[in-house]
């Protein structure tokens, strides 16, 4: 059975696309929060849990809104709009990890604005209702993260 299509709109993938596999996009935000993940793993396991929470929120963001550029007859490649393509020179590779927590609050920060910048942009309902699950994925990382962040007295 074939997926239905939404109407094309190529002002919405470009934004899509760039919140997908931008520079500061989801899958980039995957890509860090999973080598954070690796890095606790060995010199602070009682940060794992929290980023591998976070790395698995931005993977479903991955995932949805991979489906919402499919769904707009484009192709989830791994570039922006502006053909930039991702790499893992985006990643932030800080090691100090009470800098690591206040660098991811404020890359979360600037994404959750930036989506709801994007669902006010938008008028397709069905790309409003799958930016609202990212949106809602984005918030409850930025909540994880400042919980333990003030939970182990960093600030």
């Amino acid at each position: 059975m074939k997926a239905e299509l939404i109407k094309v709109n190529s002002y919405y993938e470009g934004m899509i696309q760039n919140l997908y596999a931008g520079s500061k996009g989801c899958f980039v935000a995957f890509m860090q929060f999973f080598y954070q993940f690796n890095q606790s793993v060995l010199f602070e396991e009682k940060f794992s849990s929290c980023f591998q929470q976070l790395y698995e929120n931005e993977l479903k963001n991955c995932q949805t809104l991979c489906n919402m550029i499919l769904k707009m007859g484009g192709d989830c490649k791994f570039y922006s709009s502006s053909r930039k393509f991702l790499s893992g020179y985006n990643v932030d590779y800080i090691k100090n990890f009470q800098k690591i927590f206040l660098a991811d609050i404020e890359f979360l920060e600037i994404n959750i604005i930036e989506v709801r910048n994007m669902i006010e942009k938008i008028e397709d309902e069905f790309l409003k209702i799958e930016l609202r699950k990212v949106l809602s994925n984005k918030k409850q990382s930025l909540k994880i993260l400042k919980e333990e962040y003030f939970k182990f007295g960093m600030f």
